[in-house]
């Protein structure tokens, strides 16, 4: 079976890219890759930025790179994004999610023939990633094998959030012109699809029900899990993320401002390790705050988070669900989050994690497992077993497995059989 992948997610930088301290949209990539290559050969197209070359040669060493990091044999298309004036952006994308800042990337004639060029290849099936990604399939007038969908965020509750987010502009707020446009594209988009995966049981439900989309099946974001780790009795609190992403940003900066100085009024040691690449976009990154430490790209995860005795999650905007929590709880290490930062994951606040929104909370709530090593290890042990029961790699990429084996084989089996000639 072939396989057409498509992306907007290109990996700028292979050296960070490959390592497990990436975000949330590319270990997701990793994890469809890793369960499509034992069912089928791989054809991987991405809209890459403008600066990226797509020259032969450089698409065979891409190429050949990728396959030694994906452990399997692919075949790599590149293709140049597109590119739209920001004004055409805020006002087309009233009418068009197609438009818009996020999504009009691939919404070109160049991006939309590269796309077709890949279905003279004959894959037996077509896996998008995103919204971002989607656009080709809309509007090619070309025959298409079935579509499996992959949606890490609901964009249009992500968009939402991002706006109630504080400083509240008139500017800003114009951008909710495009919630209608971009409610749509997501509607048509799963109903292009044979099959969508969510990244929860809770987004399943809400287009499922609420808004009555077919075929969405929850696929949750899965890892290896770890072995677990030591409770460390030093007062050492982490954050990880990639900062370019504005909630990591905003959670950073809701640490360090909010959340320090009340703490630091009952623990004057305590100290914040703030992990992961593009710190710059931190309000304190340069102030040199004391205790505060800012670590850039980290190539060794599980040496960060022996480190740590509280690991924090204090998002407060986005969707989909947070990989950096999965991985804490893996490691057995007790996590504080705010509600956003744990939806979707099912995890029970006060046994599997501490339950914080407000700075005050977050305080409190890193005094007492500061303070608690019978606390620590009660939450971090809990939140270890619903880990492995629910968010083991290997068993995952089975599901997904099944679930695109399934929507070819349904697909086969609708078309109509041709007479036998006598």
């Amino acid at each position: 079976m072939r396989i057409l992948f498509v992306s907007n997610s290109f990996p700028n930088n292979l050296s960070i890219s490959t390592n497990r301290s990436v975000g949330g949209t590319q270990r997701r990539l990793d994890m469809f890759i890793a369960a499509l290559r034992e069912i089928g050969s791989l054809d991987i197209m991405f809209y890459v930025p403008s600066h990226v070359p797509t020259d032969a040669a450089t698409v065979a060493q891409v190429e050949q790179e990728l396959s030694d990091y994906w452990q399997t044999k692919i075949n790599l298309f590149l293709c140049p994004r597109f590119s739209l004036p920001k004004w055409r952006q805020q006002l087309e994308g009233v009418f068009d999610f197609s438009k818009q800042a996020a999504f009009h990337n691939t919404s070109g004639t160049e991006q939309l023939y590269a796309f077709e060029q890949c279905l003279n290849r004959n894959p037996d099936a077509i896996f998008i990633q995103r919204l971002q990604s989607i656009r080709p399939v809309l509007t090619t007038q070309q025959p298409l094998p079935p579509i499996i969908y992959d949606i890490d965020d609901i964009e249009h509750i992500k968009l939402i959030r991002q706006l109630q987010q504080p400083p509240i502009k008139l500017s800003k707020s114009l951008y909710y012109a495009h919630v209608p446009a971009l409610w749509y594209g997501e509607c048509r988009a799963v109903y292009r699809a044979q099959c969508t995966f969510v990244c929860s049981q809770g987004d399943r439900d809400y287009l499922t029900y609420r808004w009555n989309l077919p075929n969405v099946v929850s696929v949750p974001n899965a890892i290896t899990i770890p072995e677990a780790l030591p409770l460390t009795q030093e007062p050492v609190l982490l954050l990880v993320g990639s900062y370019q992403y504005p909630p990591n940003a905003q959670a950073a900066n809701f640490l360090i401002e909010d959340v320090l100085p009340a703490l630091r009024l009952h623990c004057p040691n305590v100290k914040l390790i703030v992990a992961g690449v593009n710190p710059q976009h931190i309000r304190s990154y340069q102030t040199n705050v004391p205790n505060v430490e800012f670590t850039g790209f980290v190539d060794d995860l599980e040496a960060l988070y022996r480190q740590a005795r509280v690991i924090c999650c204090p998002i407060f905007a986005g969707g989909g669900t947070r990989i950096k929590v999965i991985e804490a709880a893996g490691y057995s290490k007790p996590v504080i989050s705010t509600k956003i930062g744990v939806e979707g994951l099912d995890l029970r606040p006060g046994q599997d994690f501490l339950l914080a929104n407000t700075a005050q909370d977050f305080a409190q709530a890193c005094l007492e497992l500061l303070k608690s090593d019978a606390l620590c290890s009660a939450i971090g042990q809990s939140s270890r077993l619903v880990v492995a029961e629910r968010f083991d790699l290997d068993r995952v990429k089975q599901q997904i497995q099944k679930q695109v084996l399934h929507t070819v084989m349904s697909d086969l089996a609708t078309i109509p059989k041709q007479p036998i000639g006598l």
